[in-house]
């Protein structure tokens, strides 16, 4: 958390505010944030693009200059027009010539790398669900090896980028799988389910604002509505909201994992 659904809604929101625009300075108040290069080196630079790469946000800036984050646990980018109401637990100020830019982080995992001609900070990342190449066939190939349980291979990064612990028990649930079976067990019309589940519920969660538990907030202070949505993320011991039956929840993984056993074979 926050996952592909979040970090999409604030590339959306700040593309509309930074993209065209200067950073005349910036202000870091926890150094270690910054993983690698001189973000003083983005001073005096223009916005190009901002967009998504699994959970990533790719900052595109003038002269081949690129600005990564990632939010990890806690992390997010607040848009403010001035620091008249200046949140707490923020870690890096950029002054833009039309506002300010606050990455904000509680816990402190999210880094920023600021990278001149060279690779992005991840070494090997998936194909991310809303690439072309996302496909039912490509998805059969890339479980297809796999004797793993699903939970954990569509939680795989390396597999597919982007889907976090939140939307892969919803994802599971709208596809009527059960977290436990093996990848490779899965017979094609299973995967097509699957396929269609991490397409309806990223697509839905997207127009929702992402989802909120506790901290997270969108790049306007808003937080996400997708958590009215879900169907068994949290809901222990509540019924389902298909057949009735108490979800249930096991630790796969070292995460929490919920489903129901009735409507998930």
């Amino acid at each position: 958390m926050p996952e592909l659904p979040e970090v999409e809604n604030i590339c959306r929101m700040l593309r509309e505010k930074i993209v065209g625009h200067v950073i005349n300075k910036t202000l870091v108040h926890l150094p270690r944030i910054i993983r690698s290069g001189d973000i003083n080196s983005i001073n005096g630079r223009k916005f190009t693009d901002i967009y998504r790469r699994g959970k990533y946000i790719c900052f595109e800036l003038e002269n081949d200059l690129m600005m990564y984050s990632h939010l990890r646990m806690t992390g997010t980018f607040l848009w403010k027009n001035d620091l008249s109401e200046a949140p707490t637990h923020i870690r890096i100020e950029f002054e833009l010539d039309n506002g300010v830019l606050l990455y904000r982080d509680i816990r402190t995992f999210g880094g920023i790398w600021i990278i001149k001609d060279g690779s992005p900070p991840w070494k090997e990342l998936g194909i991310d669900p809303f690439d072309s190449e996302f496909t039912v066939k490509g998805l059969r190939t890339l479980l297809g090896n796999r004797k793993q349980p699903v939970k954990q291979a569509i939680l795989d990064q390396h597999l597919i980028a982007g889907l976090g612990n939140i939307y892969a028990s919803e994802v599971l649930f709208t596809a009527g799988i059960h977290p436990l079976i093996s990848s490779n067990s899965l017979e094609k019309p299973e995967i097509k389910r699957l396929h269609n589940a991490i397409m309806t519920v990223l697509s839905t969660a997207i127009e929702a604002g992402g989802t909120t538990f506790r901290d997270f907030q969108l790049s306007n202070g808003k937080s996400g509505a997708f958590q009215e949505f879900l169907k068994v993320y949290a809901r222990n011991g509540k019924p389902c909201r298909i057949c009735g039956k108490p979800i249930e929840k096991i630790v796969l993984g070292q995460r929490s994992t919920y489903f129901c056993t009735k409507c998930q074979k």
